[in-house]
């Protein structure tokens, strides 16, 4: 006696199953690849952020040092009937400013920066005022001859070497804006940047760059960066 066929099995339930462990590993893969660049995107531009505020206390910081290169200059000038000693509560007001611009600086110092750049720029301040006492002291004593000696020779030289330092700060900051923004679209002031000048320096392309940069920055952050535009603004009228 002749067994009955066996009945043909398809082969599609097993089909249908493989696609859809398929399409749901490659969904799960997706939504992982979403996840990780979200946060590469985020991470990059909270280090954006960081080196623009670094930026803006740098460009403080630089403004004090102007300030006091200026009044360095008027105590040497003698057109003015008052002794060195009139100058220290402006010294004063400016090293409370400078003070608090260097807190806030190191608190969103970028993370590329070295221990040993920090270190230079806070050893560099320290020996800076130090050298600020004792020329007081001289004028105090009324060795006023003295006290314009070490400024002429020791206070400009540590004001010129202050900013020096901070203005390789500025310039490491924009190179690293600039690396980071060939790396990602994340920034879009950068489709409306202005065209370079032929003739125009590279030092001075630096601080109008740091400028912009700090401008933004200064429309964007939500925290009180201690500037007071209102007196920077008569310094340098002055």
């Amino acid at each position: 006696m002749l067994r009955p066929p066996a009945p043909h099995r398809t082969p599609t339930p097993g089909l249908f199953l493989g696609l859809i462990i398929t399409l749901a590993a490659v969904v799960a893969y997706s939504g992982y690849i979403t996840r990780q660049i979200s946060g590469l995107r985020e991470l990059q531009n909270n280090l954006v952020d960081r080196n623009r505020k670094d930026s803006l206390q740098l460009l403080r910081i630089q403004n004090d040092l102007n300030s006091l290169a200026l009044a360095m200059r008027d105590m040497l000038d003698n057109d003015e009937p008052y002794p060195l000693t009139a100058w220290s509560a402006q010294f004063h007001r400016v090293r409370t400013d400078l003070d608090d611009a260097l807190r806030r600086e190191q608190q969103v110092a970028p993370v590329n920066r070295t221990p040993d750049q920090e270190q230079y720029l806070e050893n560099s301040v320290v020996q800076f005022w130090d050298a600020v006492d004792r020329t007081f002291a001289l004028a105090h004593d009324s060795n006023q001859t003295e006290a314009r000696t070490q400024i002429r020779i020791s206070l400009r030289a540590r004001q010129e070497a202050l900013s020096t330092a901070v203005s390789r700060l500025l310039v490491q900051n924009n190179e690293s804006e600039e690396q980071a923004a060939l790396h990602g679209d994340f920034d879009c002031h950068s489709l409306y940047q202005p065209l370079p000048d032929s003739l125009e320096s590279a030092t001075v392309r630096t601080t109008c760059r740091a400028f912009r940069t700090a401008q933004r920055t200064c429309a964007e952050a939500h925290f009180d960066p201690g500037i007071h535009f209102a007196s920077h603004l008569t310094r340098i009228a002055r």
